[in-house]
């Protein structure tokens, strides 16, 4: 894996605006990252609040997170819908940011845990070779564990 994994999804936005764009799957990002410029487009309006901004009026929508560039803040929306392929996520957390040099970047969007979560997914390393990954639905409805009480026991006559 030292090369990103890059894949093109399909983001919808409020009112049903949708984007076919490049993104790169990120397991170490708790937030999807989407930039700005993006975010309006998919009909979001408070991706043109600064942070600092923003977090004065709603604080919880401006959730702190570590990058590599150190301590960064964003403005969270929920995405409606996030799909790669048929693999499709529904009220994904994203966090819009803002970078210096946006052309610089080869992707439009970060897919991290918030998108993720919904799936499962397998990273083969094998042996630090290249390796792949595999995200597949997730079967997260698991069944109801059954727990035996004292009444619903068999009574075994023969016992002492």
């Amino acid at each position: 894996m030292k090369q990103p994994m890059l894949v093109n999804a399909r983001v919808e936005g409020k009112n049903g605006y949708v984007r076919e764009v490049s993104a790169v799957l990120d397991i170490n990002s708790p937030y999807c990252m989407i930039l700005g410029h993006d975010a309006l487009v998919l009909g979001y309006s408070q991706a043109a609040n600064k942070p600092a901004d923003h977090a004065r009026m709603y604080p919880d929508e401006v959730p702190s997170v570590a990058s590599l560039r150190g301590i960064e803040r964003g403005v969270k929306i929920p995405l409606r819908k996030v799909s790669i392929g048929p693999l499709v996520a529904t009220d994904v957390d994203a966090l819009v940011f803002e970078f210096a040099l946006p052309r610089t970047v080869t992707f439009d969007i970060i897919l991290g845990r918030s998108f993720l979560k919904n799936f499962k997914l397998t990273v083969d390393m094998k042996d630090g070779k290249e390796g792949y990954l595999s995200l597949l639905p997730s079967g997260r409805r698991r069944p109801t564990p059954q727990v035996a009480t004292p009444s619903a026991l068999p009574v075994d006559s023969t016992a002492k």
